[in-house]
């Protein structure tokens, strides 16, 4: 960790309002990326960051300076994304509830060296935005930030299977947006 920062949490520490207020525009460069990949709009996602930036102040204590500065308040703001998911997701009742002995994944890899010349990330973000609220989630969980789907299952509260077919459907969701982008992509597929 830079002086710096070790500085800025130093003076935080101690309550010092400017340095909150610099450390909250560190966290936000940090932070904005990661809340919006899991939310539609910029409301939600500064939303969640400042929900995520006052479990950092409060936990500012807690911090080990021995461990990355940055893993410790993306962790942080995972898991109050995590939180809040589960949360609206009880009120709502989306995940759908049912084991799966076996699943199909029915997801087979094309070509998409044409796709990713034309693609840009922001593309591929803005179909991700699209995903159902709950295959979004378990999406970004798995293939984003790495979580295997027992650990999913975990920290959404469902079953290993469920974790599996959403990740399976926004795969299917994600090929059906990319084929209709490229429909010769269809014929390379039935080609393998």
């Amino acid at each position: 960790m830079n002086t710096e920062l070790k500085q800025l949490i130093s003076l935080c520490l101690k309550q010092d309002r400017k340095a909150e207020n610099a450390l909250y525009k560190y966290c936000f460069t940090k932070l904005m990326p990661i809340c919006y990949k899991y939310y539609k709009s910029k409301d939600d996602s500064l939303e969640q960051l400042n929900k995520s930036y006052l479990k950092i102040l409060n936990n500012l204590p807690k911090y080990d300076e021995s461990k990355s500065f940055d893993a410790w308040i993306k962790t942080i703001a995972v898991n109050t994304i995590i939180d809040e998911f589960r949360v609206n997701n009880k009120k709502n009742a989306i995940f759908i509830d049912r084991e799966f002995e076996e699943i199909n994944l029915d997801y087979h890899p094309f070509n998409l060296n044409e796709a990713e010349a034309k693609l840009t990330a922001d593309d591929i973000q803005i179909y991700i935005q699209q995903l159902p609220d709950s295959s979004k989630m378990v999406f970004n969980l798995f293939v984003v930030d790495g979580f295997n789907h027992k650990e999913i299952g975990e920290k959404l509260g469902i079953n290993e299977g469920t974790s599996k077919w959403h990740l399976n459907n926004a795969r299917k969701i994600l090929k059906k947006k990319l084929i209709e982008m490229f429909p010769q992509l269809k014929e390379r597929e039935k080609q393998a």
